[in-house]
């Protein structure tokens, strides 16, 4: 947990930070905070990333590029080989977490980091040739760039109201009580995110770790841009699975300390940390980054200086929304169909396929009185209920 103290010092909590605002952060760093920083990076990376994780150095496991060079890789020394990455992948193919869960084969990412010298005056054209971990869809074998305007929501078997997708500045949230919703065929509080891919249609997509290295694996990268042929190869060999899923996630890690350690050294202290941004009386915004768990995408409709919509997407959504108006399964729903159960009594194969997803069901577990269908409660926020 030590890279969390990072996002203490630069964003004064952890979690919710709230240092970022709309044109830069609300606070510059100083030589101390940059100091103390990299100080607890390199701790974490000596006495945990390398020493425990890999068994070798963060360059060493970059260096994997194809999946004989990982399983050449374990083998190489008995440092890696009873690593715990070593220990998670072959354990994890001895009790075949490479041969179930794959869900869709179909991902989402909306990419996240940019280069500053890209985007000085941010637009939502000019965001994606900026991207340093690339945005894209991967969809039946095909790269795609990535294009928020074919993203809508299907509330077909959600515990809302609305009978067609919508796109997210068009999005309802009109919740209805779920006995009746059920009688519908109603049976989530999640929407059902679909992607319109040309040719192909609107199509559940996954979003997290896979998704982000399958869009790092597309052909022609800039040269600012992360180019990683790895779980291109591994998916090309192996195919989706709660193991490769899992892979994906902890591949990140050695990745993202190598990013993390360049960025902070290169922050001009005496540089410039906020740019106003231009307030529109009226207009219609987007946002996007990768959270954790995937794709977090925000939607906003401002008319006369207030806002008139504002629908998020997170990568949750993504992955665990219900089946959609033609009947079409969400991600999660796709890779639980299939799942070995060895004893149905304790069906542990199901928690390895849902957790290797990482979902967040907060926003999805809601509370009402069943028996007389009371308002339970009521908030204001900003004035806003």
């Amino acid at each position: 947990i030590k890279p969390i103290e990072v996002y203490a010092i630069f964003g004064g909590q952890w979690p919710h930070s709230s240092f970022m605002v709309p044109g830069g952060v609300m606070s510059a760093p100083n030589l101390s905070d940059i100091t103390r920083a990299t100080a607890i990076l390199n701790h974490w990376k000596d006495n945990w990333l390398e020493a425990e994780w890999l068994g070798c150095s963060v360059d060493r496991w970059l260096e994997n590029k194809t999946w004989e060079d990982v399983l050449a890789w374990v083998d190489e020394n008995e440092s890696q080989h009873n690593s715990d990455l070593g220990f998670f992948i072959r354990y994890a193919l001895e009790i075949g977490l490479d041969k179930y869960g794959a869900g869709c084969g179909n991902y989402i990412a909306p990419g996240t980091y940019l280069d500053p010298t890209l985007y000085e005056n941010p637009t939502v054209d000019g965001r994606q040739v900026a991207l340093i971990g690339r945005g894209g869809v991967y969809a039946d074998g095909q790269y795609l760039p990535y294009d928020q305007l074919r993203v809508s929501e299907d509330v077909t078997h959600s515990f809302y109201n609305g009978s067609r997708p919508l796109h997210p500045w068009e999005g309802e949230t009109s919740p209805i009580d779920p006995r009746s919703g059920r009688k519908s065929g109603k049976y989530s509080w999640a929407k059902s995110p679909r992607y319109d891919v040309p040719d192909l249609g609107r199509l559940p997509l996954e979003a997290g770790p896979l998704a982000r290295r399958m869009a790092a694996a597309a052909p022609d990268a800039a040269g600012h841009q992360d180019s990683d042929p790895l779980f291109a190869d591994i998916m090309a060999k192996l195919g989706p699975s709660v193991f490769v899923r899992q892979l994906a996630r902890v591949h990140e890690g050695p990745k993202y300390f190598k990013w993390v350690m360049e960025w902070l050294s290169q922050i001009d202290l005496k540089g410039s940390f906020y740019t106003k941004p231009e307030e529109l009386e009226s207009g219609k915004g987007w946002g996007a980054t990768e959270a954790a768990r995937g794709a977090l995408q925000d939607w906003i409709v401002i008319e006369n200086g207030k806002i008139e919509n504002y629908q998020v997407i997170t990568p949750t959504a993504w992955n665990i929304g219900p089946r959609d108006s033609e009947g079409t399964l969400g991600p999660i729903e796709q890779a639980l169909v299939g799942t070995p159960i060895m004893d149905m009594e304790d069906p542990v194969e199901l928690g390895h396929v849902a957790r290797s997803f990482d979902s967040c069901l907060v926003c999805t577990v809601h509370a009402y009185d069943g028996k007389t269908g009371r308002e339970l409660n009521r908030f204001v926020v900003n004035g806003m209920v």
